[in-house]
């Protein structure tokens, strides 16, 4: 885990452009193309060592060719959104 903000804010940045770059290049259907997987994995893995737990984005092993390009958009947007709503600060509909 680095506490260096500027690596910090460089490595967050490097796994929003992969993710969203994955995310635009996928087409339709099951997914065989391993360097999406790499590029996704890469960019957990650069979110993982400034300390946030991305553990339930985690594609299982034996992804490649098992999984749909509609699932895959589904849980990069789930990790886009999150940081969206983390970055903005903005207060959902679960608080009291």
């Amino acid at each position: 885990m680095t506490n260096d903000p500027a690596q910090t804010g460089d490595l967050i940045q490097r796994a929003y452009v992969n993710l969203k770059s994955v995310r635009d290049n996928l087409t339709s259907g099951y997914v065989h193309e391993e360097g999406f997987f790499q590029m996704f994995n890469r960019a957990l893995d650069e979110l993982g060592q400034v300390g946030i737990d991305v553990s339930e984005w985690r594609l299982p092993h034996g992804a490649v060719g098992n999984t749909d390009a509609n699932e895959f958009r589904a849980k990069i947007d789930a990790i886009l959104m999150y940081f969206t709503i983390q970055q903005n600060k903005i207060q959902i509909g679960f608080h009291k």
